[in-house]
Formats: structure tokens, C-alpha cells, sequence
């Protein structure tokens, strides 16, 4: 049996961390001893579903930088066999101080984002192509979600030597189960049958399109559609701004954080990604999961490898509120069509997690 670490930076909702609690849920057993380290515990939403033979250490840092002792402490007193970490600037960090970790560790790093897309919109583009060009191929194996996220990685490396394609794995058990709960609140919002409801989710960023997707709302000029945002984030002031400035208060509803989404996206006709970039996204395979078709952009990052062969999704033909109005028109005026469990049925957990074990004990 082996002993695997998985390093984390939080625990709060989101893609990264559904996916590492999927896999330690679903991780044979008799194969792996596991143990998660997280940077911060604030405003967590998941330890109540890590199995209690899962060992938790709470590192209490509020950086990544000031985790690195504390991580590197920790692997010198419990020694696993297997390092998993997730998260790019983690990741960076954890490459860079391995000459103080112990050395008969395996470094394996799971990327959660196209990198290029992500570099491109932030400071310092430049440094940070340089660390992961240069750091990224001491891991072992550098997991990716999609095929996008591979050629990228694959461009900025000049080699695909340590990459790996894994999708991401997509609870469907868990979801119905939360599906069976009663929302009056989400009762009452759905009630009126004769308008067209839509439902997006995710954290209030700029990468999430959020602000596209509410001008594309607004240009349809159909008092009879309704959006419902699930989520916070940074932006939340500037999209109730946008809400108000096209006078959609009573047609865009910003929810905030839902601990279980799943019922307002089952209920919706369709589910709206926006994104620019992504890496692959869980919240389509939770929505499709829920049964609900998906419009979205053609975002960098799985989009089109989830959505292509699923008849009733729709893909605008480039990321601008202009294209995205135009393919929610095409939907409306479609007939729609419930997604069936069949169509996601290749992101099964227990899949998913084999091409892990398999990858790692390679």
C-alpha cells in the first residue's frame, strides 16, 4: 500500500476542489493510505464529505508562500510514497522547493487551467512562462484535463514527454442524491411556466464572462427570459452594477453561493457557460449530470470535447456577447432536449480514478 499526499490550497467551492475530494473518495484502498494537506480551511465546503480514514492537516496559512515550510515539515515527517499537487502557483511553488523535500518522493502535479490563457491576462506573463518552462518537468507527471490544456502545456514545455491527459471525473450518484432535497426558494423561482429559464455558475471573476453573458441577456430583449447567477466572488458589485445599468433586476437574479446548485440547474432549460478559458470544466459535467443542456463559449479547455457529440448543447462560434445571444436565439427556437446518463457516463468516478491509480503506480 502506498502512502499518497494530496496538497491543496482550500477546500471552498470550486472546480479543483470537487475533483481532489472525487478522487480521494473513489481511490482503491487497498492501494493507497491518503492523507490531505490544506493551505487554508477557511470557508470550507467539502470536509464533510472526505472520508474519515482520510487524514486531514490543516497547514493554517493564509499563502501558498508561507505553506512551503509547513508542507515541507509534514513530507519529512510522514514520508509518503506519492505527492499529488493541484493548482498552478501551487504547483510552481512545490517544484521549486523540492531539493529541500525528501527525494525518494514521486512529484506529481495536476494543472487545473489552459496556462497560456490564464499568463496572458495577468502580470508578469513572461516570469511566469519562465518557472513553469523550467520547473513543470521536474514532476513526475503533470496531469491534464483536456486535450487543449496539453497542446498548451505542451507549447510552453517544447516537449509532452511528462504529460499526461486525464478528464476530470463527475459524481452523478452524489448529484441526484442532492437533486431528492426540497427548495421552496427555487420552487417558487421556476413557477412561471411561460418564461425561458436560464441558470450560470461559478465564481465572480473575469474569467467566467459573467458580464458578456448579462449584455447578451440584455440584446435579446425578452422580458419573458430569466438568468439566475449562482456564485460570489470579487466582481459581485460590478455585475449587480451591469444588472442595473440594463434594468435586468427582474430578470437576472444574482443568488450567491449555493451549497447545493443542482436544484436550480436541474430546473432551468438550459445551463450558460461563459467562460474565456478554462481547464475542464466540472460545472458542465454537473449540469449534464442534472440532465439540463448546456450553451457555452468556445472557451480554451474541454468545452468542445465535453459538448460536440451531445445533441441539444449549443457552442456560439466565438467568445463575444454578440455570438452568445445569437446561439441562445438558435436554442429557444429549438426543440429541447433533457440530457440522458449515458452522455456522461466516460466521466464515471470510478473511471477516472483507475487512469489515476494507473498513471501513478506506473
Amino acid at each position: 500500500m502506498k502512502k499518497i499526499f494530496f496538497i491543496i490550497p482550500t477546500l471552498t467551492q470550486g472546480g479543483a476542489e470537487r475533483v481532489i475530494v472525487t478522487l480521494i473518495k473513489y481511490l482503491d484502498r487497498s492501494k493507497f493510505k491518503i492523507t490531505i494537506m490544506v493551505v487554508n480551511m477557511n470557508e470550507e465546503v467539502y470536509k464533510s464529505e472526505i472520508p474519515n480514514d482520510v487524514k486531514i492537516i490543516d497547514l493554517n496559512c493564509q499563502r501558498v508562500l508561507t505553506a512551503i515550510p509547513k508542507i515541507i515539515i509534514n513530507l519529512w515527517r510522514y514520508k509518503p510514497n506519492i505527492v499529488m499537487s493541484t493548482l498552478g502557483h501551487l504547483n510552481i511553488a512545490i517544484a521549486m522547493s523540492r531539493f529541500l523535500m525528501p527525494s525518494n518522493i514521486k512529484y506529481f502535479a495536476r494543472e487545473t487551467i489552459v496556462v497560456t490563457e490564464k499568463i496572458k491576462r495577468g502580470k508578469y506573463p513572461n516570469i511566469w512562462t519562465f518557472l513553469h518552462r523550467f520547473y513543470y518537468p521536474s514532476f513526475e507527471k503533470l496531469i491534464c484535463q483536456s486535450k487543449d490544456m496539453l497542446r498548451d502545456l505542451k507549447g510552453i514545455l517544447g516537449t509532452d514527454k511528462n504529460l499526461v491527459l486525464i478528464n476530470n471525473p463527475v459524481d452523478y450518484k452524489i448529484i441526484q442524491r442532492l437533486l431528492e432535497q426540497n427548495n421552496p426558494i427555487v420552487k417558487k423561482y421556476y413557477e412561471d411556466k411561460s418564461c425561458v429559464y436560464f441558470a450560470a455558475a461559478g465564481r465572480l471573476t473575469k474569467q467566467k464572462g459573467f458580464e458578456m453573458l448579462i449584455e447578451a441577456i440584455a440584446s435579446l430583449k425578452n422580458p419573458k427570459i430569466r438568468l439566475v447567477i449562482l456564485g460570489h466572488g470579487p466582481l459581485e458589485k460590478k455585475i449587480i452594477a451591469e444588472i442595473e445599468r440594463y434594468k435586468l433586476q427582474e430578470q437576472v437574479l444574482l443568488a450567491g453561493y449555493q451549497k447545493n446548485p443542482y436544484t436550480w440547474i436541474a430546473k432551468a432549460d438550459a445551463f450558460i457557460l461563459s467562460s474565456y478559458y478554462e481547464g475542464f470544466p466540472n460545472i458542465v459535467l454537473e449540469a449534464l449530470s442534472c440532465g439540463t443542456p448546456v450553451i457555452s463559449t468556445p472557451a480554451p479547455g474541454g468545452i468542445k470535447e465535453i459538448l460536440e457529440s451531445i445533441e441539444g448543447c449549443y457552442i456560439s462560434n466565438e467568445i463575444s456577447a454578440s455570438s452568445l445571444t445569437k446561439v441562445i436565439v438558435d436554442f429557444i427556437s429549438s426543440e429541447s432536449k433533457r440530457i440522458t446518463k449515458e452522455k456522461i457516463e466516460s466521466y464515471k468516478p470510478e473511471k477516472i480514478c483507475k487512469e489515476y491509480s494507473d498513471i501513478i503506480l506506473s
